[in-house]
């Protein structure tokens, strides 16, 4: 018993440096390629964390070679849009001057749904929806939809700067 909790911290402690190592993007919106190598990950990682008769090395060693992997698939769609396309593909519009385009598998209420989230409840206040690689809609309203900002009323706003937590439960916070 005592060996699957040493185990299973070390596979925890392991994955974490991976997926650190794999960069912050793969925390928030994951890519087709990162979302594969979590799931991979993930089920590599169970193997040896339950079968104690399997060597430790046996897990680890599979989940570095994916770190490894990922970080070269990174750095090759950085260099090479083509690449970048294959294994992402690339963003396609939804909607386009208020009329729903039919290209992809989504139902109109997932359309309305995502729409809503961004404060739009009516097709005919987009100019333009695409849907982004990583699943998510951005939306440009018609210009006369849009709403007012102050360099449109010609307005100075001053800059305020960033608010910074200072302390932090009892401690201070580094900068």
């Amino acid at each position: 018993m005592i060996i699957s909790i040493i185990r299973a911290a070390l596979l925890y402690t392991f994955i974490i440096l991976a997926i650190r190592i794999m960069g912050k993007r793969q925390i928030s919106e994951l890519q087709t390629s990162e979302l594969v190598v979590t799931l991979l990950i993930s089920d590599i990682a169970a193997i040896p964390m339950q079968d104690t008769a399997q060597p430790l090395v046996s897990g680890i060693v599979p989940i570095a070679v994916l770190v490894i992997a990922e970080i070269v698939v990174s750095a090759l769609m950085v260099k090479h849009s083509g690449f970048r396309k294959a294994v992402c593909g690339s963003p396609i519009i939804l909607i386009n001057d208020g009329k729903q385009m039919r290209r992809l598998r989504i139902t109109i209420e997932d359309l309305f749904e995502q729409l809503r989230q961004k404060d739009v409840f009516s097709l005919q206040d987009v100019a333009y929806a695409i849907m982004e690689t990583n699943g998510k809609i951005s939306v440009i309203k018609k210009p006369e939809k849009d709403t007012v900002s102050a360099e449109m009323l010609q307005l100075h706003v001053p800059d305020k700067g960033i608010e910074t937590v200072i302390i932090s439960d009892g401690e201070i916070s580094d900068f």
